[in-house]
């Protein structure tokens, strides 16, 4: 990066031909590729996860504030690129309020229809107002206390940005019980859920306002992937399970023309069985793994910052396979192989994303200041503005 301090004069004429020099140099430089690469290990997360645990159990939840930090503590210090760690500083008290607040929310949801339609109304309208700000405050949280490089991490999006974006997903996902108090024959929902159709669009305005707005230091990122184009992997999706809802339906009628004639009818229904545990599989272990990857191909090759392009290239099958092996032995072990699961998805999530710079990052860095407004307070991002997931 070249200095624009107007009070820095020309060269004398002896250095002249250096600074040619270094002109052309930064002309033809080529960009340079850099890998991720995580340091730590399923063997040492576990430790961790084990610890976190017992600790959130004791406590009847309230660790599960700092088991948080720690875990983002351990990721992002053992996650690197181009010879730099990133790192995590956030108040666990903040993300302790935020949850205190969430799951008062939802109790009040779970239980207002009690109570009578008028406060059950009234709490859906509550989690329609305060739902959007908080996953915009989530969001800030999560970034501000993000650094890489001595920069931090920060979201920029708008209160009217965030609204437009979440209301619609949480209005589809709260909006139904309220209309079944309305109207209990369910006539009204039916009409209402067919708004899930729609859903591939609402995915892609999430994704588009939680890109278009992120930022690096000084640096805002850019985003240019249209809405539209997140029908695709749902869309593949669909016709996945079409097709595999017809073919083991076809393989579960010949089985049971066959075992009920011959082996007794009970055996027809271990056929039933097996069919609804494979439809299950498609849908748990291969679908959900599918979109993560096409989408998150899509997402992360389409943002940008000044001088530094991110491209992800997750395989499809290679993750499905993954996700799968880390389910059944996640299962197979009562849950202790979980640790290992997410290191493992981990690995392969950074293994499959590279990052290109048209320099030396530690030259793009140097020519990034700090933004102000993430190296500043919030008090209401400090309060609300905290990492919700679990």
């Amino acid at each position: 990066m070249h200095s624009t301090d107007p009070s820095v004069g020309p060269p004398p004429d002896g250095d002249t031909a250096g600074l040619s020099s270094d002109a052309a140099n930064d002309a033809i430089a080529e960009p340079q590729t850099h890998a991720f690469s995580f340091t730590g290990s399923g063997s040492e997360y576990f430790r961790i996860w084990i610890v976190n645990l017992f600790l959130s159990v004791v406590t009847l939840g309230v660790y599960s504030a700092w088991a948080k930090v720690r875990r983002l503590q351990y990721f992002d210090r053992n996650t690197q690129l181009a010879g730099a760690s990133f790192d995590f500083d956030g108040d666990p008290k903040a993300i302790l309020r935020g949850r205190v607040l969430a799951v008062a929310l939802l109790a009040a949801y779970h239980y207002a229809f009690g109570f009578s339609l008028a406060v059950g109304l009234a709490v859906v309208t509550l989690l329609l107002i305060a739902l959007p700000f908080m996953m915009r405050g989530a969001l800030r949280f999560r970034l501000r206390n993000t650094r890489y490089r001595g920069l931090r991490f920060n979201f920029s999006g708008s209160g009217r940005g965030a609204y437009a974006a979440y209301l619609p997903p949480v209005l589809l996902f709260f909006a139904p019980a309220a209309l079944l108090a309305i109207d209990p024959t369910g006539a009204v929902v039916g009409v209402f859920l067919l708004g899930y159709l729609a859903w591939p669009l609402m995915h892609g305005a999430m994704k588009r306002y939680q890109h278009r707005h992120l930022e690096f230091g000084s640096q805002r990122a850019s985003f240019d992937i249209k809405k539209r184009k997140f029908f695709r992997p749902y869309l593949a999706v669909v016709g996945l399970w079409i097709a595999a809802v017809i073919i083991i339906s076809l393989a579960v009628t010949g089985a049971t023309f066959a075992i009920a004639s011959g082996s007794g009818p009970e055996l027809a229904a271990y056929a039933q069985l097996a069919a609804a545990l494979a439809l299950i599989y498609v849908f748990y272990l291969v679908a959900g793994p599918y979109v993560q990857v096409r989408v998150g191909n899509m997402v992360w090759s389409g943002t940008s910052f000044p001088g530094i392009t991110i491209s992800s290239h997750l395989k499809a099958r290679g993750y499905v396979r993954l996700q799968s092996v880390n389910a059944l032995l996640t299962v197979l072990s009562v849950g202790l192989y979980r640790p290992f699961a997410v290191v493992r998805a981990y690995e392969y999530r950074l293994a499959h994303m590279t990052v290109q710079t048209h320099d030396n990052f530690e030259r793009i860095a140097a020519g990034v200041t700090q933004s102000s407004r993430a190296a500043s307070s919030d008090g209401v991002a400090d309060f609300l503005g905290v990492d919700l997931s679990w």
